[in-house]
């Protein structure tokens, strides 16, 4: 595909998702667990609680199954819809008890490690490929030169793959010394799903590959397990 026919299916692309992402932002969080059990438990009561009930983001809890270097054990994503809703939900857990109470409580079963956030920037893929509720995942975090180059080569390269299931390019912000820009989350029923789709097997792979390889450096990589996820 030429560089103007991709920036045009770039321009026009519409990708089905678990979640309508148009413009959403997130707040992501490392964690070296010690009581697993007790992290749910205390998100489950800040969900019931009455400042967990009026937030509008999505909560979701994975567990790591491999990732490098990376000593965290699970991972937390806090999805808004907006920028704007992030700051309403900001506000409504500033001062909040049920905020209060729910830190307390991960404090004693959880260490957080490492704190992002960014945008939600591109979604592909199959949602009603993947039926598991928990559903495993892996996440190739990497540095990017051009942001847009890159993302009109991802866009192409996942049009190719909408079989698959969900795909996902988030920018990173406020990351401390991290040197990743961005995020790639692909999403499968399970581990040996995603083995066996791995984007080197993928349709559209080769080219995809030659266009970012000077666009692009993969600086880690991860695979979770989903846990647990709260819809507001």
């Amino acid at each position: 595909m030429s560089k103007k026919m991709r920036k045009i299916a770039f321009a026009v692309t519409i990708l089905a998702a678990q979640t309508s992402f148009g413009q959403a932002v997130y707040q992501a969080f490392d964690l070296v667990v010690s009581d697993p059990a007790a992290v749910v438990a205390a998100m489950d009561k800040y969900q019931a609680s009455p400042t967990g009930q009026s937030n509008t983001a999505t909560f979701i809890l994975y567990q790591y199954v491999a990732a490098g270097d990376n000593m965290a054990t699970h991972a937390v994503n806090v999805i808004h819809s907006s920028a704007e809703e992030m700051d309403a939900n900001l506000a409504r857990n500033q001062g909040s008890r049920d905020q209060a109470t729910f830190f307390a409580e991960v404090n004693q079963a959880a260490t957080v490690t490492r704190r992002w956030m960014g945008q939600i920037l591109l979604t592909g893929g199959s949602a009603d490929s993947v039926t598991n509720p928990n559903p495993a995942g892996m996440a190739y975090f990497m540095s990017v030169s051009d942001p847009a180059e890159y993302a009109q080569a991802f866009s192409s390269f996942i049009g190719q793959n909408e079989n698959l299931g969900p795909s996902f390019l988030s920018s990173i912000m406020a990351d401390g010394a991290d040197p990743a820009t961005h995020v790639v989350l692909n999403y499968g029923n399970s581990l040996g799903e995603l083995f066996t789709n791995q984007p080197q097997a993928l349709d559209g792979w080769d080219d995809y590959s030659s266009e970012v390889q000077d666009l692009r450096t993969v600086e880690s990589t991860a695979v979770f397990n989903t846990v647990k996820r709260w819809d507001p």
